[in-house]
Formats: structure tokens, sequence, C-alpha cells
């Protein structure tokens, strides 16, 4: 059976000429890939609403035949011309009429879905990784091997759970705190949220502070004296709104490799006027909630959220300022305080690029 052709797959399944194995097989899948059920349920009833119009139709039929007999009977005769009803029919029409109450509700919930769907227009770009089976014994036993031999060299190392969400992070001071966007650990299923920086080291980070409002947390590595690089962060933030048409580029992590991205802004304010964000021109996709967007001199101008429908493609950006506001209830004392000196200014592409590769990391959300 060929798991790929959804259509064909939900007709069988409707037919009752699924193998036990195919059915084992399909069982498994709708229990562990969401985005397949979701699929597979849709094509299940839209399949279950041509068949219900298929049975309106003859029904409507049956009807049209009884009434073109009851006119043939009034043009041959002035008599009263009874037909009873067969309980077939009987039957026939209260199958017809249930099924196109269920239709009309089902026809409903797919129109109200589509609909939100289209008005909403607007996409979180954490990353949701896909479920996977668990290893088997032998496998389990190497990898505990090579966890104890990193431990050993007192090296960080992922926990044993499972990846279910991913996103980008990027370093605000260089003694552990960092930003991503809230939505990336706004999770009940979760465990533990780790870091993975660019030399594949993993560490523990706890929130500090988030804004649901504007999409934005920031959470600090537990490790003791930890840094991300040697020496000040190379950016700065800018807090004040850049111009129309600035050009500017990302990095992040839609992969398990860094991504580089460039474009500009196209609108000064977000999705749907909202005056806190940028609508942007530059690629993205999911793992990239949570990116930097930096000028040409370096500056941090704001952080990458989401992006639209297909229709329009655009991508939005929460400013700096919104960052900004969301660290300054963590300063204490003045030992703790943004990078006020920018390093990237004068640097090419590629060497601003390299730099900030040390402060801009992969956000990993393990599950329970």
């Amino acid at each position: 059976m060929n798991f790929n052709n959804i259509w064909e797959l939900a007709e069988s399944w409707l037919d009752g000429t699924l193998s036990p194995e195919d059915a084992a097989t399909l069982k498994n899948r709708l229990g562990t890939d969401q985005a397949f059920a979701s699929e597979f349920n849709d094509n299940v009833n839209l399949i279950n609403s041509l068949n219900a119009a298929g049975a309106q139709k003859r029904f409507r039929n049956t009807l049209g035949s009884i009434q073109q007999q009851q006119l043939s009977a009034k043009a041959t005769s002035k008599k009263a011309f009874i037909i009873n009803l067969s309980t077939q029919v009987w039957r026939t029409a209260a199958i017809a009429a249930s099924v196109a109450l269920v239709t009309s509700l089902v026809s409903y919930s797919i129109f109200i879905n589509s609909t939100r769907k289209v008005d909403s227009q607007y996409s979180t770009i954490s990353r949701e990784v896909e479920h996977i089976k668990k290893v088997q014994a032998k496998q389990q036993e190497q990898q505990n091997a090579i966890i104890d031999s990193f431990k050993k060299k007192n090296l960080p190392v992922a926990p044993p759970s499972e990846v279910r969400y991913t996103g980008t992070g990027f370093a605000i001071t260089n003694d552990g705190y960092f930003a991503t966007a809230y939505h990336v650990i706004n999770n009940g299923n979760f465990d533990s949220v780790y870091i993975q920086c660019n030399d594949d080291k993993y560490y523990k980070a706890i929130l500090v502070n988030y804004s649901a409002k504007s999409d934005l947390a920031i959470l600090k590595v537990e490790k003791k004296n930890f840094r991300f690089a040697k020496g000040d962060l190379p950016y700065t933030f800018t807090p004040a709104k850049s111009g129309l048409g600035a050009r500017i580029f990302t990095l992040g992590y839609p992969k398990d490799d860094v991504v580089y991205s460039e474009g500009y802004i196209s609108a000064k304010d977000g999705f749907n006027g909202n005056a806190a964000q940028y609508t942007l021109e530059l690629p993205a996709g999911h793992g990239q909630s949570g990116s930097p967007v930096v000028d040409g001199q370096g500056n941090i101008i704001g952080v990458l959220t989401a992006i639209s429908g297909p229709e329009e493609a655009n991508t939005y950006a929460v400013g700096s300022k919104e960052l900004v506001d969301l660290f300054h209830p963590l300063v204490s004392d003045n030992k703790m305080h943004l990078p006020k000196s920018n390093k990237l200014s004068r640097l090419s592409r590629e060497e601003q690029i390299e730099k900030m590769e040390n402060y801009t990391f992969s956000v990993k959300v393990y599950k329970k």
C-alpha cells in the first residue's frame, strides 16, 4: 500500500479493503504523525461527504419517480391515487436525511477551519521535530556509552529524552543570558530547554523573563562561569525603528546547520499594523523563530517570530525595543548591561557572520 497517496488510502480504509498488516501500519502512523493524521482525516471526511451527496441524489431520483407516477395517475383518473411507500423507501429516506445532516455539519466544520487558516495568515516558525521510534536495546547501550565517555571528559551533552521543538537563540550578554521567541518554549509538554552551540556542546537553560504579548523570552545558561565566547559581544541593540527598505540579514537554525538569509524591511509595522513589529522581505522557515535580525552595520534591530500565509510570503520580526524593555528589569547594581560597542560595523559580511556564529545557536525543547 502506497502511504503517500492519502486519498486512495482513505478510500481503502473506508471500504475495508486494507490488509491487516497495512491497517496496523496505518493505525501506528496515525498515532505518531500528527500532520499525516490531520490530512488523512480530512480526506476521510471529504469522501464521506461525496458518498452522502450520492445518497441524497439517489433519494431525490426516487422521489422524482414517485411524483411522475402521481402525475400520470391524475391524468388518467380523477379519483385519489395513493401510493404506499415500501419499508425500504422509508428506510432510505431516513438514512438520506441523517446523512444530509451529518454532511452539513462536516461541511460547516471544514469551512470554519479553512476560514480560520486563511484569516490568520500568521504562523509561528518554531520547528516541531518528527516523532521517532525508541532505539533498540543494543543501540541504547551504545548511546549510553558515548554519553558516559563525554561525561568523563567533562563535556556537556544533550539529555537522553526526545527533542520536541527547536528554534534559534542569540546572546544578549556574554555570561549566559540569551533571547529567543517565547512560543518556542511556551508548551506544557516539555521537560527542559537546552542550547546547542556551534561547537556541538549542549547547555541547559532556565527562563528568567518573558512577554507573551511581544512573543519574546530571555533565558540564562545554568552552567557556572559560562561564556559564549572570549571578549564582549560584537554587536549592539538599536531600540529605534529602522527605515523602510533598510537591508538586513539573519542567522538561524531551520535545520541542524546554521543558515544565512538576507533581505530588507518591506513595512515598518508588522502583522495587522502591529507597531512593535517589522514586516520583512526575508526568506525564513520553521526553526528560525528567535533569530536575530541585523542591519548592515551590525546592529540588532529585531527578532524573527513568524511568517505569513503563502499568498503574501511575509516574514515578521519584533523590534529590538521590546527586547531591551524586557531586559531592563533584570539589571541590578549595574552588574548587567547590554553591549555598548559595535565591532561589526567595519567588517565585511563574511566577517560579520563569522563573529556572530559564536553567539547564535539552536534552542532545543525536550519533551517529558
